[in-house]
């Protein structure tokens, strides 16, 4: 009994530290979103954004498309995030 009430505990607490590392796909897309605004920014540039879609791809890692408009242009950004 005490065994099982021991690895009970120990998959919650891994449970629990896991989830707190796990960024949602809305959040990561948010933030890449804002990284890649706030670098255009910082060149001088303005850059509003159409869409970001991401898809994941090997490991960790996802792959996307930014489209929006830079400087009144039209463009396209290739992304990865690590």
């Amino acid at each position: 009994m005490k065994k099982c009430i021991v690895s009970l505990v120990f998959a919650f607490s891994a449970l629990v530290m896991l989830s707190g590392c796990i960024v949602s796909e809305d959040k990561l897309t948010d933030k890449v979103t804002q990284g890649i605004v706030e670098y255009e920014q910082q060149q001088g540039n303005r850059l509003e954004v159409t869409d970001l879609k991401l898809e994941k791809s090997d490991g960790k890692g996802y792959k996307g498309v930014l489209t929006g408009k830079l400087n009144g242009e039209d463009v396209t950004y290739d992304v990865t995030v690590d």
